[in-house]
């Protein structure tokens, strides 16, 4: 297989809307007329009523979304046979395009935040378990979910280079371009909830 056709399909991997799937399988309504009607795993355990529920439909649908990014970026090089770290990160970076741009729902997906990590893990598990890290202790000092994942991918791009910083720019540039890339990815992917916080900021201060 050509490296687009793995691309193209880690896109199309990526772009199963499982929040989608889960709500209606579970709650029987569509997640996108719920809350914030983002398809993502925040959103969708907003349809769940006791904090149980929330919480569980949470935890399986990020690992769903995890998933879709963790198997092509860890699996896709080896179909592809190239096991080189740039086309682990090709396959990754196109599956958390097609999980925040699903062709399934006219290109409006969620935003890319469980993905993110299922890459990065495949990639360095070190990396993803400090982004973790510091989206627990952001999310527990600010009281924010979308705080938490700003924090990830602040935390993906200073782990990536923190950790190996001899080879950050030399045999895994690739992946220190990819961290960089998906921190300011996901300011923009939240620029909605930073814009909405920020409003209020005014009213809450006076």
């Amino acid at each position: 297989m050509s490296l687009a056709l793995c691309c193209l399909c880690a896109f199309l991997c990526g772009g199963v809307p499982f929040a989608l799937v889960v709500v209606r399988v579970l709650k029987g309504k569509d997640v996108r007329s719920i809350g914030s009607g983002n398809v993502g795993a925040t959103n969708a355990s907003r349809a769940f009523a006791s904090k149980g529920g929330r919480i569980g439909a949470f935890l399986l649908i990020y690992l769903l979304d995890a998933a879709k990014g963790f198997v092509p970026a860890y699996f896709g090089p080896a179909l592809l046979g190239d096991p080189s770290l740039g086309a682990g990160v090709s396959m990754g970076a196109a599956a958390i395009l097609g999980h925040v741009f699903t062709p399934f729902l006219w290109f409006r997906g969620g935003k890319g935040v469980a993905t993110t990590t299922g890459v990065l893990c495949a990639l360095d598990w070190r990396v993803t378990c400090i982004a973790l890290a510091a989206f627990f202790v952001v999310r527990v000092m600010t009281g924010q979910v979308f705080f938490g994942s700003l924090a990830i991918g602040v935390a993906l791009a200073i782990a990536t280079i923190a950790l190996e910083p001899a080879a950050a720019f030399g045999t895994r540039l690739p992946l220190t371009l990819l961290s960089l890339a998906l921190m300011v990815f996901l300011f923009w992917t939240h620029r909605s909830n930073l814009k909405k916080h920020f409003a209020k900021a005014p009213e809450l201060a006076q």
